[in-house]
């Protein structure tokens, strides 16, 4: 008989959210924004991935106004003021918690826990994303980032250079297919039409 294979261990994971920054098309602050169950878009965020991993860290200009640290929640302001969502990764790298990161967006309310799961790397090294090429959309939240980034990360904010596709276009990353069904999941809320109809 052929010997039992041991169980993979699996280290615990530490999240990421990237919160803050006004939205012009909605006019505030998308981690404020309250949905129809009375949770913000972050609240819910934060709650799918507190389900995968052991810690969350949100970074972004200001401790958004509907969470309170804990020892599960962490906030960590950007260092890299203004810069988008990249200061928020490069922030989130520099805390130290761990050798990579699950980090997602405070709007895309509907992540499911399979999702996050299916990021969790063999590789620690290796960035890991999901594979939308049929909607010619490269989408980099949610992904797995390694601190091994973090250099070239700084790099590009001295630079001025704050694309988070561009930089991902131009690495070695992991792409992992998506069944079109479930790729819906990872949608950001970007409207007032895109309110109404999260359910």
């Amino acid at each position: 008989m052929p010997p039992l294979e041991r169980p993979k261990r699996i280290k615990p994971i530490i999240g990421g959210v990237i919160s803050g920054g006004l939205s012009k098309r909605m006019g505030q602050a998308k981690d404020r924004m309250l949905l129809a169950d009375g949770r913000s878009m972050l609240q819910h965020v934060l709650d799918t991935m507190l389900n995968v991993c052991k810690e969350v860290i949100v970074a972004g200009p200001e401790l958004p106004v509907h969470i309170r640290e804990d020892e599960r929640i962490h906030f960590i302001k950007d260092n890299f003021p203004g810069q988008g969502p990249l200061a928020g990764v490069e922030a989130i790298l520099s805390t130290g918690h761990a050798s990579g990161y699950i980090i997602a967006a405070c709007d895309q309310p509907m992540l499911k826990e399979e999702l996050l799961k299916m990021l969790i790397p063999d590789d620690a090294e290796m960035p890991c994303f999901f594979d939308l090429a049929e909607s010619g959309i490269m989408q980099p939240f949610p992904g797995y980032y390694p601190v091994n980034w973090l250099a070239d990360i700084r790099d590009s904010l001295r630079r001025n250079r704050r694309s988070l596709k561009a930089l991902i276009a131009d690495s070695d990353v992991l792409l992992k297919p998506i069944d079109p069904d479930l790729a819906l999941c990872l949608k950001s809320i970007n409207t007032a039409e895109d309110i109404k109809s999260f359910k």
